[in-house]
C-alpha cells in the first residue's frame, strides 16, 4: 500500500510487567502471590492475565496498602496496552497518577506522567507531547530509580523518532540502554530498547544493522512473547528491506504467532497489515486480500484507527489488483476521505498516487486522470507551504551568513588594531634598548604580519566556502533556490523594456522537471539508490543545457532549468535533448540498474498571445507546474511546452487556483508535446 505503510514502525509494547512496578510490598501475602501469578500468566496469555487481574482488583479491600494498589494499576496499564485496549489503559494511567500524587510518590508520579506523553504521541500530537515532556523534565527528582530514568530517556527518544530526528532518538535510546546495563530483571526492557534502535536503523536505510540489533534483543534471556514479538516483527521488516523476502515473511509469521498466542491484538493487526503490504508489492493480490481482511478484524479488536486505515487501504488495492475495481474503490475512497478530513496531506497524496496507478493499470485512463488532478491539487497545497517555509528558512540562513561575516570583519579589525598597538610598543622599546633588541622587535613584527596575512587568507577561504555552500544543494551540487531567488531579483531589477529591446534578444525559458515514479524507486531499491538517481539525473541535466543556463534542484525529485535569452525556435530542441539525456539509459547505482525518465513543464517569458503578456517568474513557474502535471496525467516521460496564452495572465492564474476541473484552463493555454525516449 502507499505511505500509510509508515505504520511499519511498530508500537512498542510494555517492556516488562515487573519493570513497570514502582515498589514491591513486603510480606508475601495472598494478594502478592496472586499478582505474581498474573505476571507469570501474562507471558503466555494477556487475556487470561487481565481476567485474573480484574478479579484481584474487585476483591481488593479499601484499606489495602498503597504499594499493592499502585502495583495493580501499573500492571493493568501494561496488560491493557498489550491487549490494544488503549482507552482503558489511559484511564488506569490517570488513576495511577492520582494515587501517586496523593501519596507523594515522586517516581510513580513521573512514570504515570510519561503515560500521558505516550497518549499524546499515539494521537500524533507531537508538539503537545514535547511540551508535556518538558514539564516533566523541569520538575524531575534527582533520586529517581534507574528504571524510571531509563523510561524518561526512552520516551524522549520516542518523541524525537516521531519527529524524524533520528540522531537525537538514537542518542536517547542508547542512554536508556546504558542505564539498564547490569540491572537484574531488566532484560525485557533492554530488548524493547534494542527494538527501538533497530527501527531507527530501518528509518535511516540501514536494514542490515537493524537485523543485527534485533538479534541482540532476542538474545536477552527469559523474553516473553510480548517482548519477543515486536523484535521478530522489526527483524522481518528489515529483512524485507534487504530483499530477503522469504526470511522476512518467516520472521513476521513468528511475530504473528507470538502476538496471537499472547493476545497482543495491536501487534497482530500491525504484522498482518504489513504482510498484506508485502504481498501487494509482489502483486500476489489474492494473498494480500486474505491478510488485509484478517488485519481489519484485528485492528477492530485493537480499536486503532491508524491500523484500521492501513488494513482498509491494503484491502482496497488488493481487490483492485484482481480487477474488482468498484469493490476495491469503496475501501480506498473511505480511507482517502478520512485522510482528507484529518488533513494528513502527505499520506493522502501517496494514496491518490497509488489509486491512480491502479486505475491506469486497469485501463481506466479517464478516472486515473481525475485522480491525478486531485493529487495535483493536494501536492500544490503542500508544495506551496513547503515553498514558503523554504524561502523563510533561506532568508534566515542568508541573514545569519551576513551576521557571521560582520562579526568576522570586526574580529579582523580588532586583530589589526592589536597588531598596530604591538608594533608601536616595539618601536618605543627599540628607541630605548640596543640595536640587537631592535632587530628582534623587527623580527617579531614580521612574524606577526605573516600570521595576520595567513589568518586573513584563511578567513577569505572560509567566506568563499560559506558562500559556495549557501548557494548549492548538498546532495547534487546543483544551485539551490536561494541562488535562483537572487537571480530573479536581479532579473526584475533590469526592467522588462530594457531586457526586451528586440526579438533578437530571445526569451527567458523556465523548464520544471520531475522524476517519474520516484517514490517507487525509493520503495523498490531504497533511499540510498534514490539519492544516487538524484545525483546522476542532476549530472545528466547539467550536461544537456548551455553553460549560460541555470540548473538547480527545486526540491525533492524536482529540478528547474532557467535558460535566459534563448531563441524561441530552439526551445523544443533543448527540451528534447534534456529528455534524451536523462531517459535514454538507466542509472547504475551499485548492483542496481534503475530505469529513469522525467516529465517536464516548459514556459517562456514573455507569454505569446495573452492580452497582457508581461508576467513575473512566479507566474511562469505556476503555469509550468500545471503543464508538468498534464504530462504526468498523459503517461509521463514527456514535456509540455506552453506555446501561448489565450487569456490575460491574471485570468489564467485565477482559473488554475480556483477551478475543480481542467476544461476552462485547457481553453486558455496552448501547448506543444515533446516525447521522451
Amino acid at each position: 500500500m502507499p505511505s500509510i505503510a509508515r505504520v511499519l514502525i511498530p508500537v512498542m509494547f510494555a517492556a516488562s510487567l515487573s519493570g513497570a512496578l514502582v515498589a514491591r510490598a513486603e510480606g508475601g501475602n495472598a494478594e502478592q502471590a496472586k499478582l505474581k501469578t498474573v505476571h507469570a500468566l501474562a507471558e503466555r496469555s494477556t487475556t487470561e492475565a487481565l481476567t485474573l487481574l480484574q478479579s484481584l482488583q474487585a476483591a481488593l479491600r479499601d484499606d489495602a496498602p498503597y504499594a499493592l494498589r499502585q502495583q495493580l494499576l501499573r500492571t493493568e496499564v501494561d496488560l491493557r496496552t498489550d491487549a490494544g485496549q488503549m482507552d482503558e489503559a489511559y484511564a488506569a494511567e490517570r488513576k495511577s497518577l492520582a494515587l501517586a500524587i496523593a501519596h507523594n510518590d515522586r517516581p510513580a508520579t513521573v512514570r504515570a506522567r510519561l503515560g500521558e506523553v505516550r497518549q499524546l504521541l499515539d494521537k500524533n500530537r507531537l508538539d503537545a507531547a514535547q511540551a508535556a515532556m518538558d514539564r516533566i523534565l523541569a520538575g524531575l527528582p534527582a533520586d529517581l530509580p534507574v528504571t524510571v530514568k531509563a523510561a524518561v530517556e526512552s520516551v524522549q527518544g520516542d518523541i524525537a523518532n516521531n519527529k524524524g530526528k533520528f540522531d537525537a532518538a538514537l542518542a536517547a535510546f542508547l542512554r536508556a540502554l546504558q542505564l539498564l546495563q547490569g540491572v537484574p530483571d531488566a532484560g525485557a526492557q533492554r530488548a524493547a530498547l534494542l527494538g527501538r534502535i533497530a527501527q531507527i536503523h530501518i528509518n535511516t536505510d540501514n536494514p542490515r544493522k537493524a537485523v543485527e540489533t534485533t538479534r541482540l534483543g532476542l538474545a536477552e534471556s527469559g523474553l516473553s512473547a510480548a517482548a519477543a514479538g515486536p523484535l521478530e516483527y522489526t527483524e522481518g521488516m528489515a529483512l524485507i528491506r534487504l530483499d530477503r523476502g522469504a526470511e522476512g515473511i518467516d520472521a513476521l509469521q513468528r511475530a504473528l504467532a507470538a502476538a496471537r498466542g499472547a493476545g497482543l491484538v495491536r501487534l497482530e493487526a500491525t504484522v498482518r497489515g504489513n504482510i498484506a503490504d508485502y504481498y501487494l508489492r509482489q502483486h500476489d493480490y489474492a494473498r494480500a486480500e486474505r491478510e488485509a481482511r484478517l488485519a481489519m478484524a484485528a485492528s477492530g479488536k485493537a480499536n486503532d484507527a491508524n491500523l484500521a486505515m492501513m488494513a482498509s487501504a491494503n484491502l482496497g488495492f488488493a481487490l483492485m489488483g484482481q480487477g474488482r475495481m468498484a469493490e476495491g474503490a469503496t475501501y480506498t475512497d473511505a480511507v482517502i476521505a478520512e485522510m482528507r478530513q484529518a488533513g494528513i496531506d502527505a499520506d493522502l497524496e501517496a494514496m491518490l498516487d497509488e489509486k491512480g496507478r491502479a486505475l491506469e493499470r486497469a485501463g481506466l485512463y479517464k478516472s486515473a486522470l481525475a485522480v491525478v488532478r486531485e493529487q495535483q491539487q493536494v501536492q500544490q497545497g503542500t508544495a506551496r507551504i513547503a515553498r514558503d517555509q523554504a524561502i523563510a528558512r533561506l532568508q534566515e540562513e542568508f541573514d545569519a551568513s551576513r551576521r557571521s561575516q560582520k562579526i568576522a570583519l570586526l574580529e579582523r579589525e580588532n586583530h589589526l588594531k592589536d597588531a598596530e598597538l604591538g608594533s608601536r610598543r616595539m618601536a618605543q622599546l627599540a628607541t630605548t634598548f640596543a640595536a640587537v633588541l631592535t632587530v628582534l622587535a623587527g623580527t617579531a613584527i614580521f612574524l606577526l604580519y605573516r600570521r595576520t596575512a595567513r589568518n586573513n587568507a584563511h578567513l577569505q577561504q572560509l567566506n568563499a566556502q560559506l558562500e559556495f555552500h549557501s548557494t548549492r544543494d548538498a546532495l547534487t551540487g546543483l544551485l539551490n533556490r536561494r541562488s535562483f531567488l537572487d537571480r530573479m531579483q536581479a532579473r526584475a531589477g533590469h526592467g522588462e523594456d530594457d531586457r526586451r529591446a528586440g526579438p533578437e534578444q530571445g526569451v527567458d525559458c523556465f523548464v520544471l522537471l520531475d522524476i517519474d515514479h520516484f517514490k517507487s524507486i525509493n520503495d523498490t531499491w531504497g533511499h540510498g539508490v534514490g539519492d544516487a538517481v538524484l545525483v546522476d539525473v542532476a549530472r545528466r541535466l547539467a550536461s544537456a543545457v548551455r553553460d549560460t543556463d541555470m540548473v538547480l534542484r527545486w526540491g525533492g525529485e524536482e529540478f528547474l532549468v532557467f535558460a535566459p535569452a534563448i531563441d524561441p525556435a530552439r526551445i523544443a530542441g533543448m527540451v528534447k535533448r534534456v529528455l534524451e539525456a536523462i531517459g535514454s539509459a538507466p542509472v547504475a547505482a551499485g548492483a542496481s540498474t534503475v530505469p529513469v525518465s522525467v516529465t517536464a513543464g516548459v514556459v517562456a517569458l514573455p507569454f505569446a498571445g495573452a492580452a497582457d503578456s508581461r508576467a513575473d517568474w512566479q507566474a511562469a513557474i505556476r503555469i509550468a507546474d500545471w503543464a508538468l502535471y498534464q504530462g504526468k496525467a498523459q503517461g509521463r516521460n514527456q514535456a509540455r511546452i506552453v506555446t501561448h496564452l489565450a487569456a490575460p495572465v491574471a485570468t489564467v492564474l485565477t482559473a488554475l487556483d480556483g477551478t475543480a476541473g481542467a476544461a476552462p484552463v485547457d481553453g486558455m493555454i496552448g501547448m506543444e508535446r515533446v516525447d521522451g525516449p
